[in-house]
């Protein structure tokens, strides 16, 4: 396979929010123009050999008539703390969009389940389903009020946001699955992306192959290229023989195609 190619781009704003979590808006046309929701791309901001390998982050947002797209770092690294400290004006390395695209916007009604890092993932695909007026019902969920990630956003392109915290320092105290429930029951919704969280991810599965609704997850792995050379990022196939690849089947699946952990 091909060697990934890199291009040059800039860092046009930088603001953490929440705590813990820096958004990046970068200049680089060409994703931009050609990013779709589902899709991510491999990020590079230093000159040394270390770290080797360059990070992924989901698209958050692209403006294709501006030339700029999104990202959300979660600092918890190396790699991400130094993209985390560079100043506006910065020079990055970037290759991408990168992944399937998500394609099919027939639905009834979608909920969002998310938590933590998570959240960033589908922001692109609910301003989609907004443009399509299609509606959409976000769960956010977090261990506390500070550690809502992506919120503005979500209400931005959600017909209601229910925000769920381990704590019960705002919105419903308890487990966003509760709140998922109750949309499903209502006949609000018929189909559940989800992010960032494994129980979330176990919960969805098991709906999904009830047949209750169509479930998809947004998959993370521990990606070195993004290009389906390393396989650091392989997931089990549900009742079959062999792995999918997130960085080039996914990162998007069907619940129930995938082995959730």
């Amino acid at each position: 396979m091909a060697a990934p190619v890199y291009r040059k781009a800039i860092l046009v704003s930088r603001k953490e929010s929440p705590r813990g979590y820096v958004h990046l808006v970068i200049r680089e046309e060409q994703i931009a123009r050609t990013a779709s929701p589902g899709q991510f791309v491999m990020v590079r901001g230093w000159h040394t050999g270390d770290p080797i390998l360059p990070r992924p982050f989901d698209i958050v947002l692209a403006d294709p008539l501006k030339g700029v797209f999104r990202i959300c770092i979660k600092v918890e690294g190396k790699g991400t703390r130094l993209l985390s400290a560079l100043k506006k004006g910065s020079t990055l390395y970037v290759t991408g969009p990168l992944g399937k695209s998500i394609t099919e916007f027939d639905t009834a009604g979608t909920a969002l389940l998310v938590r933590g890092a998570g959240s960033a993932a589908v922001v692109f695909l609910a301003e989609t389903l907004t443009k399509l007026k299609k509606p959409v019902y976000t769960v956010l969920s977090a261990s506390t009020k500070s550690r809502l990630v992506c919120r503005a956003l979500l209400e931005e392109f959600s017909n209601d946001l229910f925000i769920a915290t381990d704590d019960g320092t705002e919105g419903y105290h308890g487990n966003g699955t509760d709140i998922l429930d109750r949309l499903i029951q209502e006949g609000k919704v018929d189909t559940v992306y989800t992010c960032g969280s494994h129980r979330f991810a176990r919960h969805l599965k098991a709906l999904d192959l009830a047949g209750k609704v169509k479930g998809f997850l947004f998959l993370e792995g521990n990606m070195g290229c993004g290009m389906g050379d390393c396989h650091g990022c392989a997931v089990k196939k549900e009742g079959k023989e062999g792995y999918f690849l997130v960085c080039m089947d996914g990162p998007v699946f069907r619940s129930r195609d995938v082995v959730v952990e």
